[in-house]
C-alpha cells in the first residue's frame, strides 16, 4: 500500500517537532512568520521594481510507512501569475523568516541573477528542483526521512496588475518514486 503523504510548512524560532506546525494544502506567502491565510502584512505592490515576502521552508512527511522505499524527491511550480515571483532552493538547515528576508537573501534573492537561477521558470515539471536524488525513508519508518528543507520566497512586481490581497493561487508540487 502506498505511504499517505503531506507537506510541512513551518515557522518560529525552530522546527519544532512533528506535526507542531502548518499542515495542508495551501500557504501565503506574505510579511509575517506565521502559517495562517489572512491578509495581516501582504506584501505591498511597489512603485516600481520588486517587493519580497518573508521566506518560507517546507519539507515532505509520510504519517504511514511506505511498502519500500520512497525516494528522487522533487520539487516544482506551476501557474504562477504574471509579475508575481517564486523563488526556491534546497537548505539544510532551518532559518527563521523575519523582516531582513525583504532585502534579499543572501546567494538567494539578494541579486538578479540569483534571482533568475532560483525563479520558477527554472523550478518546472520538466526540471524540477532536486530535493534528494537518495533514498528519502524506507520502511518501517514513517516521518520525514533524510531530505533538505525548501526554502521559498516570493515576490510582486510593479507590474503586477491585480489589486492588494491574495493573488491567484499557483501549484507546487513534491514528486517521488514509491517502490
Amino acid at each position: 500500500m502506498a505511504a499517505s503523504a503531506e507537506t510541512r510548512y513551518y515557522t518560529g524560532s525552530s522546527p519544532g517537532s512533528a506535526g507542531a506546525n502548518v499542515i495542508g494544502s495551501a500557504v501565503r506567502y506574505k510579511r509575517a512568520d506565521d502559517g495562517a491565510l489572512d491578509l495581516t502584512a501582504a506584501v505591498p505592490k511597489p512603485d516600481s521594481g520588486e517587493n519580497l515576502s518573508w521566506r518560507k521552508h517546507c519539507k515532505m512527511n509520510w504519517p504511514s510507512t511506505p511498502a519500500g522505499s520512497i525516494s528522487n524527491l522533487r520539487w516544482f511550480v506551476a501557474s504562477v501569475p504574471t509579475a508575481v515571483k517564486l523563488y526556491s532552493k534546497t537548505s539544510a538547515t532551518y532559518t527563521q523568516a523575519s523582516a531582513s528576508d525583504e532585502s534579499g537573501i543572501a546567494s538567494f534573492t539578494d541579486s538578479q541573477p540569483n534571482k533568475d537561477a532560483n525563479d520558477e521558470t527554472v523550478r518546472t515539471s520538466t526540471t524540477p528542483l532536486s530535493v534528494n536524488s537518495g533514498t528519502v525513508l524506507a520502511n518501517p519508518s514513517t516521518g520525514e526521512g533524510t531530505q533538505d528543507y525548501v526554502m521559498s520566497q516570493g515576490g510582486i512586481k510593479s507590474t503586477y496588475a491585480g489589486s492588494p490581497g491574495p493573488s491567484t493561487q499557483w501549484t507546487q508540487t513534491y514528486r517521488y518514486n514509491e517502490t
